[in-house]
């Protein structure tokens, strides 16, 4: 499975795109006339797990603008940015092996929650300049009125509104553009009362204009979630790739939160050992 990826990632690294779509649950293409909305998942993927699906199932299922949407006017991404920007040397290999794990889950949503998934490469690090790239690549087929959805953490959603990411320009204008064009659905850590309070009030905030480098219009396209059961938050309120690698580093054998499809992948391959 990792060799089918190995083309299409040099290809992509070699040229001078900035996004491309290399996989597809379905024949039919990232957008049609009927897509409103396009949900991505953009992460490291070292490996997926059950958080990513989780964020997925209930970005799905949400009712952006007091409206669900039928699931052909809703498409799903798994996007990989192979230009971070802490490793300016990507590595192919490493990579490889994430997109091979990245289809698996991508199978696995599209069986289980009934949605298109595509696998996307882009070249940038910061989320504003993938969004971009996602609107000139839906913009060449002709088609509008497509809003994205990053599904993002909430450390993240506070790092995408941190002013110092976009010096000498300001936040308010970096970011003007991206916000009329795109949601931000932020998964809530439920590790303790104080914490998840925090991370309420800093919507809050920005809502009321206390917070005042960011337009209080924001808040509008910033939706926040948590898991709503008792089981969801205990098993899945503290995943993190990190800790899944660290886990198997110690003991290969152990249980983690993975789909079994990739479980089995990573034992196959040795990954993380």
């Amino acid at each position: 499975m990792m060799s089918r990826f190995k083309k299409p990632l040099e290809d992509f690294l070699a040229s001078a795109k900035d996004f491309a779509v290399i996989y597809s649950t379905s024949s039919a293409p990232l957008v049609s006339r009927n897509t409103r909305r396009i949900c991505i998942l953009d992460s490291s993927f070292n490996p997926p797990h059950l958080a990513h699906y989780a964020m997925a199932r209930e970005a799905l299922q949400y009712q952006f603008e007091s409206k669900m949407l039928q699931r052909d006017q809703l498409s799903f991404v798994l996007l990989l940015s192979v230009k971070n920007a802490d490793k300016l040397v990507p590595q192919p290999a490493s990579f490889e092996h994430r997109l091979a794990m990245m289809q698996l889950m991508a199978d696995y949503l599209h069986e289980n929650l009934d949605v298109d998934v595509s696998i996307g490469l882009t070249s940038h690090a910061k989320f504003v300049d993938k969004s971009v790239s996602l609107l000139n690549y839906i913009r060449d087929l002709s088609i509008e009125q497509v809003k994205l959805t990053f599904l993002v953490g909430f450390d993240t959603l506070v790092r995408i509104f941190e002013p110092k990411y976009y010096l000498p320009d300001k936040l308010s204008d970096s970011l003007n553009e991206f916000m009329k064009t795109t949601d931000l659905f932020c998964l809530t850590r439920p590790d303790n009362v104080n914490s998840y309070q925090n991370q309420v009030d800093y919507v809050r905030h920005i809502r009321h204009g206390k917070i005042a480098h960011i337009p209080q219009a924001w808040s509008d396209s910033v939706h926040l979630f948590s898991f709503d059961n008792s089981e969801d938050i205990d098993k899945l309120g503290s995943v993190s790739s990190s800790a899944i690698r660290e886990a198997l580093c110690q003991n290969p054998d152990q249980p983690v939160p993975v789909i079994p499809q990739i479980r089995n992948y990573i034992t196959e391959n040795k990954l993380y050992q």
